[in-house]
């Protein structure tokens, strides 16, 4: 069952786009690895669009190779050792990434599009501090945490839902030409992709030219 926590969070952002299922596989691949509640909202909500997609739970066995391979095959975070973990949770409709390390909590975001990574401050911490912090997490969430800024600094997703309509589970809103190749963050750019095939295609265009903060 979701608990209070996860109950505020959808006053703020209501289940609007199910997605797929949480499986027995995801149960006994995680538990351990992520906080408890994180499970249990996979089970009652699968990995669903929140506040009419603007925010998805992310289904990390689906995001697996798209993590490893593509979008985190250079980086590490600087504090954390070689065999951290870096587990996909939650992300944005424009493809931003948040990952949580087992033992340590949020460690990274990761934002494509612009080709940025943020390392998050870190602290080795209990079963019970990363439960709260995750549940915190979302508690916290603002929609401008998750929503995309055009060129002239306004936030852009209820404009790209109105052009676009609804996002599926596996798509999020891009912009062509891209940003990195001197695209412009407008509406009238953007377009709907899969999710995966774009990030390869984003993270084709960085190269080792990470725009780095934390």
């Amino acid at each position: 069952m979701s608990d209070e926590d996860f109950e505020y969070f959808l006053t703020k952002f209501p289940l609007t786009i199910p997605g797929t299922r949480c499986t027995d596989q995801h149960v006994r691949g995680y538990t351990g690895l992520v906080p408890d509640c994180l499970i249990s909202y996979w089970q009652d909500y699968g990995f669903s669009g929140f506040g009419n997609g603007l925010i998805w739970l992310v289904d990390p066995i689906e995001w697996k190779v798209t993590t490893e391979e593509i979008l985190l095959d250079t980086i590490k975070h600087p504090r954390l050792g070689d065999d951290a973990q870096y587990i996909p949770f939650i992300r944005s409709a424009f493809g931003k990434v948040w990952f949580w390390t087992p033992g340590y909590g949020v460690s990274l975001v990761v934002e494509p599009v612009r080709g940025s990574v943020f390392f998050r401050t870190v602290t080795e911490s209990s079963k019970e501090d990363l439960e709260w912090t995750l549940k915190a997490f979302f508690t916290g969430t603002e929609k401008k945490q998750f929503d995309f800024l055009d060129r002239e600094e306004e936030p852009m997703f209820d404009r790209v839902y109105e052009h676009l309509g609804a996002l599926q589970f596996d798509e999020l809103y891009g912009f062509a030409p891209g940003l990195r190749i001197g695209g412009a963050a407008i509406v009238e750019a953007t377009h709907l992709f899969q999710i995966h095939v774009h990030m390869a295609l984003l993270r084709s265009v960085i190269g080792d030219h990470w725009y780095v903060a934390g």
